[in-house]
């Protein structure tokens, strides 16, 4: 069955990275069509205004400019954004957080079918709905004081103050929060648990992750759990009892 070309632009102002990119697309992606490669966001979105485009390889780290300065071109994208970065933690805690695909240079071609296929398949079932905006929102932030989740209408800013505990709800995870009650979150509670401060946001059990600024007791009974200051009282699993204690102790 014949199917459609996914056409495809690099942004990318090294050369060796571009020509080395290309090459591995020419390669080992058959389905898509290399249609041009920018130095820059500014000449890239010239072209994107006026062609289609299906997919943008894109470098986080341009000259004078930051790759996300696309998006300030093209807020509601139609296109799908596969980023491209040397290793940079922040970077990487926030593209796991919002399930945006990246890959690391110096580029491994498995890196670039597993990340073209997971893209491919999503394409040819017309299911792509992407918002990026969270994940620009978290790469911005510099203060540690807040996060960004996406919601269906757009996306909410969290102050890390204000999460008392998420609990785990099959794929999903409820925010049980000081003042804004509870926010249901479309994530997995290991997302949250991979890119929250583990030093102030512990996984006491498979199905909650608390804030430690906010137990006000210690309970051991049949079983050990812990009172919150909002009188919640959970359970915390034996596995993770003493290095619960040990973290608190340390504080």
């Amino acid at each position: 069955m014949r199917v459609d070309a996914i056409l495809t632009i690099i942004i990318e102002d090294e050369f060796e990275s571009h020509t080395l990119l290309s090459r591995m697309i020419a390669l080992h992606c058959k389905n898509l069509k290399l249609c041009g490669v920018f130095n820059s966001v500014k000449e890239a979105s010239y072209y994107i205004k006026r062609n289609k485009v299906d997919l943008i390889f894109l470098d986080i780290e341009l000259p004078n400019e930051s790759g996300f300065s696309l998006f300030e071109y093209f807020p509601s994208p139609k296109f799908y954004v596969i980023f491209t970065t040397a290793y940079n933690n922040h970077a990487i805690k926030a593209f796991k957080f919002s399930a945006i695909d990246y890959i690391l240079k110096p580029i491994d071609y498995l890196d670039l079918i597993n990340a073209v296929s997971k893209f491919e398949r999503l394409f040819y079932l017309n299911s792509i709905e992407i918002n990026y905006q969270a994940l620009i929102s978290n790469m911005k932030i510099k203060d540690d004081k807040r996060f960004a989740v996406n919601h269906q209408s757009g996306f909410d800013m969290i102050d890390y103050d204000e999460v008392l505990w998420l609990e785990a709800d099959v794929n999903y995870t409820r925010i049980h929060m000081r003042s804004r009650g509870i926010v249901t979150i479309a994530k997995t509670l290991k997302l949250f648990e991979d890119y929250l401060d583990s030093s102030r946001f512990f996984r006491i059990s498979r199905s909650a992750i608390v804030n430690i600024d906010y137990i006000i007791k210690f309970h051991k009974n049949t079983s050990f759990y812990v009172t919150l200051i909002d009188k919640s009282n959970l359970q915390v699993s034996e596995s993770r009892k003493d290095e619960l204690l040990a973290l608190y102790n340390r504080i």
